[in-house]
């Protein structure tokens, strides 16, 4: 199981990044698309509020800029699952995420999302957290042809150091694609309660 769940998370994580690089049916439909690729520092994400920040490293159209999330996650909610190699921990969490381009403050998207923060802890004592959900963004300036869904990922490792991807205003293609990897996982995670 825990193989499984560690293949799909890398899946999302490792394949997506390139499919949205990549030339050909990914590129943006009516200039409307957006994929961000997120670096920088936060609090933990075990406590149930939390934040993040730090940079845009890649992306299209912002390909530097800032980011600041805010994190709840409810853990008395939580549903937990013990195996051969360690303990995962999923509970409902949502995010609000702000997006600034380096170009100017005035361009922005913000976005509500909703989703889960799952812990995995290997039997060794190392931790692994991340959240993955979606939800609604609002674009302001350059990025106002943004408003509507967008879904994203991060993960923190245990020195604190955030990583994420965000996607919003979606191809049909790619919002397909990370739709079923996403609705897989949650299957997944559903299964233990």
């Amino acid at each position: 199981m825990r193989k499984l769940l560690i293949a799909i998370a890398a899946a999302a994580a490792l394949a997506l990044p390139a499919a949205a690089s990549a030339s050909g049916i990914l590129w943006p439909i009516h200039g409307h698309f957006l994929f961000a690729k997120l670096s920088g520092t936060g609090s933990t994400f075990a406590a149930a509020s939390t934040t993040a920040s730090g940079s845009i490293v890649a992306g299209n159209p912002l390909a530097g800029g800032t980011f600041s999330a805010n994190l709840s996650t409810n853990w008395a909610l939580a549903s937990t699952k013990t195996g051969d190699n360690g303990t995962l921990s999923c509970a409902p969490a949502t995010l609000t995420l702000t997006l600034t381009a380096a170009t100017s403050a005035a361009n922005t998207e913000t976005s509500s999302l909703a989703g889960r923060t799952c812990t995995f802890t290997r039997r060794d004592g190392t931790v692994f957290r991340g959240f993955f959900g979606r939800g609604t963004a609002t674009g302001a300036g350059t990025l106002s042809g943004l408003t509507g869904m967008e879904r994203a990922f991060l993960t923190q490792r245990n020195d604190g150091s955030v990583r994420g991807m965000v996607f919003a205003g979606f191809s049909p293609a790619l919002g397909r694609e990370f739709a079923f990897r996403q609705g897989l996982a949650e299957h997944l995670i559903g299964d233990f309660h």
